[in-house]
């Protein structure tokens, strides 16, 4: 048997146990010649005299194993319940010789009634018996074994009653934790209020949830005004009629002035963070003079005033804001940490208040500056943007105009290479290629910065609607398969069954895969490989292009999107030559943000890269949800 006394009271999850003697009751039973020990517990550690008793421990030599103790120790309450053993009736050790109901009941038979014999150990507490060990033995006591017992007696009642304080504590801590429960909801609410008569409510309401009446005490200008009281019903109505007025509101025509106070200055003053007053003393400093003394007594009667615990409210730089007053409730001990503790918290309750208050006045005359500012921006950026308009028309214009005759020079040049007007020297073939050459070079340029200018201007117009995903990518691919097939690069298209459509702007993804796949194919070299593959995602299908190309350097892949970059190590002399003017993966990304998804690239030098882009599925939210607005 464990060497355990075991005490259990009714709010505890699980017994606590403490060392009863050294050996428990098993060696307590082996030391006493003991043939069964049973020890008994009141469960509320003896409080009355009719409390319940449980048994807590069960040893001995006829205890064995754990099913025997349960029915040994079942035997010794039926014993008891007969009237066969003393159950406690004495506050001594009791002896007494066991009748033949007992031998019987334990399976003892062999033993004669003389030799066997019950001893009664109590447990006092205070005077009051907290329970008691039942010995069973086999021989009459000594006087030795009697000395023994009444030791064990005293020090078993020593360690029941330091238990009993232990679960004082704990009831004293689960009290300091409800406390703490109360004063973080007050803050949590307090938190919530920035009006302030919102916050003097939540002040009354929470510190009567702790026990406490209470009333502010708000510092203004003009002195301390009472600005709240926390009782209810007809209570303050009363003591209203005994001042002589209606409303609380007109004790503000009554400030209290802390400079002719003595009191009332050093509740202010006072390092204290709770101090404890009389309600006759701070009743006379408060009110105006012509309240008498009686008027005083029958206020204090009405309201159930005694002593009343102050606690000055200050705010930054210790500016005091008022004091809070508080009354405990019948029933409730008055405790001056949670009052301190909550006070802290209506302090900064009441300067955040008064900040707003504050913040609100200055933001009045910010807000009429700031009107006049914004009026300004908004016209200076209205003639920005009309800029900004001009500049893309003109872009546009002048983008427009330069192809056209750039179309005419490469025309008349591809018919001067393939003399349809008479032949060319190889010196004349050499020139004309090299002028082709820069000519398709400005063609690219030109149609880069079209590109760019038609989807800035047109940003703002962008159709959404729902399409086949798979349409586009093959259309993108059939637009540019005469560069494909020249460069006998295969295009390999991998696309996932059944599809969602997809909702956006058809005309710009395919934009945005034209600029992915002739980005692809700068940079394969002949003969090489792209594959563009398509999958659903959640809300969004995902389409990729892969290429088998030099690939792309890590320190560029965080800038490759941006506007005008270009990456400047392209070791394939072909790429180099045709390398745009670093728009184009800008408008593919501009394009796809504007469709509410997003863009990637992964990559490896010399294995090629991958670009990624979402857009959002046609029924999978509200187009609302899913595109955002342009700006």
């Amino acid at each position: 048997m464990a060497a355990a006394l075991v005490v259990r009271a009714p709010f505890q999850p699980a017994p606590a146990p403490c060392t009863f003697g050294r050996g428990g009751n098993a060696r307590l039973a082996r030391i006493c010649g003991a043939l069964l020990a049973e020890l008994r517990l009141r469960v509320d550690l003896g409080g009355g005299e009719n409390a319940k008793t449980e048994v807590v421990a069960v040893g001995g030599s006829l205890a064995g194993s754990r099913p025997r103790r349960e029915v040994s120790a079942k035997k010794l309450r039926d014993l008891a319940e007969k009237g066969l053993l003393p159950d406690g009736e004495e506050k001594s050790v009791h002896l007494a010789r066991c009748p033949q109901a007992v031998a019987e009941a334990l399976d003892l038979v062999s033993l004669a009634p003389a030799e066997l014999w019950c001893a009664e150990v109590p447990i006092l507490i205070d005077s009051g018996r907290a329970g008691s060990l039942r010995l069973i033995l086999d021989r009459e006591p000594r006087r030795s074994l009697l000395r023994a017992l009444r030791g064990i007696s005293h020090e078993a009642s020593l360690q029941v009653g330091q238990e009993r304080d232990r679960l004082r504590v704990v009831q004293d801590l689960q009290r300091a934790r409800q406390n703490h429960a109360l004063l973080a909801a007050a803050s949590a609410r307090l938190r919530r209020e920035i009006v302030l008569g919102d916050v003097l409510r939540a002040i009354a309401d929470e510190l009567r949830k702790i026990g406490f009446e209470s009333a502010m005490l708000l510092a203004e200008p003009e002195g301390l005004v009472i600005a709240h009281l926390s009782h209810r019903g007809p209570k303050p109505q009363e003591a209203l009629k005994l001042l002589g007025i209606k409303r609380l509101s007109e004790l503000r025509d009554f400030p209290a002035d802390p400079g002719r106070s003595a009191l009332l200055a050093s509740l202010l003053a006072t390092p204290e963070p709770v101090v404890e007053v009389s309600a006759q003393t701070l009743l006379r400093a408060l009110l105006p003079r012509r309240v008498g003394k009686k008027v005083r007594t029958e206020l204090a009667e009405t309201l159930g005033l005694d002593n009343l615990l102050a606690a000055p409210l200050r705010g930054g730089g210790d500016a005091p804001l008022g004091i809070l007053l508080a009354a405990s409730l019948p029933g409730h001990e008055p405790d001056l940490g949670i009052v301190a503790a909550f006070a802290l918290q209506a302090s900064l309750a009441l300067e955040r208040v008064r900040m707003r208050e504050k913040v609100r006045e200055q933001a009045l005359v910010i807000e009429r500056a700031v009107e006049g500012r914004t009026r300004a921006l908004r016209e200076t950026n209205e003639r920005l943007r009309d800029a900004d308009r001009r500049k893309d028309n003109f872009l546009a214009n002048v983008s427009h105009e330069l192809r056209s005759p750039l179309v005419t020079m490469l025309g008349y040049t591809d018919l001067l290479l393939a003399e349809k007007l008479g032949p060319v020297t190889d010196r004349q073939r050499q020139c004309l290629q090299i002028a082709r050459s820069s000519g398709r070079r400005l063609r690219a340029f030109i149609e880069e910065l079209l590109d760019f200018s038609r989807f800035e201007l047109t940003r703002d117009s962008m159709n959404f609607q729902p399409f086949i995903a798979e349409d586009a990518i093959g259309h993108a691919v059939t637009a540019l398969a005469p560069r494909f097939l020249e460069r006998r690069i295969s295009v390999r298209k991998k696309f996932a069954r059944d599809l969602p459509a997809v909702l956006g702007d058809r005309e710009r993804v395919i934009q945005v895969l034209t600029n992915l796949l002739m980005n692809a194919e700068k940079h394969c070299r002949d003969g090489g490989r792209i594959a563009v593959s398509a999958e659903a995602r959640p809300g969004f299908l995902q389409i990729s292009v892969q290429d088998n190309g030099s690939g792309i350097a890590p320190e560029h892949l965080e800038k490759i999107f941006d506007r005008l970059y270009q990456v400047g190590d392209v070791k394939d002399a072909r790429a180099l030559r045709e390398a745009g003017l670093g728009l184009g993966l800008n408008i593919v990304k501009s394009i796809v943000e504007a469709h509410g998804g997003e863009v990637g690239v992964s990559s490896a030098i010399g294995k090629g890269s991958t670009f990624t882009f979402t857009l959002p599925i046609a029924d999978a939210r509200p187009a609302a949800e899913r595109i955002p607005a342009t700006q």
